[in-house]
């Protein structure tokens, strides 16, 4: 297959993940979904239920379903400590298949309309410090999941900078939703207002960070 036809085949695969995504909404499906029932379930597999949960995790990208309900929910479930196990296994795994399905499909057709010398220059220095830019990604909220994951894979990020990169900085974030979703169950508790501290100071990395920088600037000038 010609690298035109991958870049095409890749593209349309996201396209119908997003229909078919758009198609449950629509039909109701999400809505007639006993998400209890599920819970249950899933907690009297003991570990096959988080194995099932850590397959769904890795391919959760494929079909764009957002990361964060998945991993609140998996606190939600399997408690703080093994539910954040089992997202970092699974998310990482999942970061690794959309890392290698955009870079064995997508990056040839992508160097095409690379044409921008910004982003020329941004896949250089993605190629020079592919782990720090990884890291710095990964740790901050603002950034989507998948489309660090897949967008790493369109650039020249080198596959062990992008790994070392994900599975460092995706612990933070695991550690912080999966305390919140655990938290879920007791709602008002001191339990569940120190969790949602723990989010909001996540949330407030981003600002933090950007303060920084710009004092960095100013000092610069």
């Amino acid at each position: 297959m010609g690298r035109s036809k991958s870049f095409w085949l890749l593209l349309g695969w996201f396209l119908a993940a997003v229909a078919g995504l758009l198609v449950l909404q629509w039909t109701g499906v999400w809505a007639e979904l006993d998400l209890s029932r599920v819970t249950e379930w899933l907690r009297q597999l003991g570990p096959f239920g988080g194995l099932l949960y850590i397959i769904v995790y890795t391919l959760r990208p494929l079909v764009l379903f957002p990361a964060t309900p998945l991993t609140l929910y998996g606190g939600y479930v399997f408690g703080a400590f093994w539910g954040t196990v089992y997202d970092i296994i699974g998310a990482g795994a999942g970061a690794l298949l959309s890392f290698y399905i955009t870079r064995k499909w997508g990056r040839n057709g992508f160097q095409r309309i690379l044409r921008s010398k910004k982003l020329q220059s941004f896949d250089q220095k993605a190629e020079e410090k592919g782990f720090m830019v990884v890291l710095y990604m990964r740790l901050m909220p603002f950034f989507p999941f998948d489309g660090v994951s897949y967008g790493a894979g369109l650039s020249k990020i080198r596959f062990w900078d992008y790994t070392w990169g994900t599975l460092i900085g995706i612990i933070p974030g695991a550690v912080v939703y999966n305390v919140f979703g655990a938290s879920l169950h007791d709602i008002g508790s001191g339990k569940f207002y120190g969790a949602v501290g723990m989010y909001i100071l996540f949330a407030l990395i981003p600002l933090f960070f950007k303060r920084r920088q710009a004092v960095k600037d100013r000092n610069r000038a």
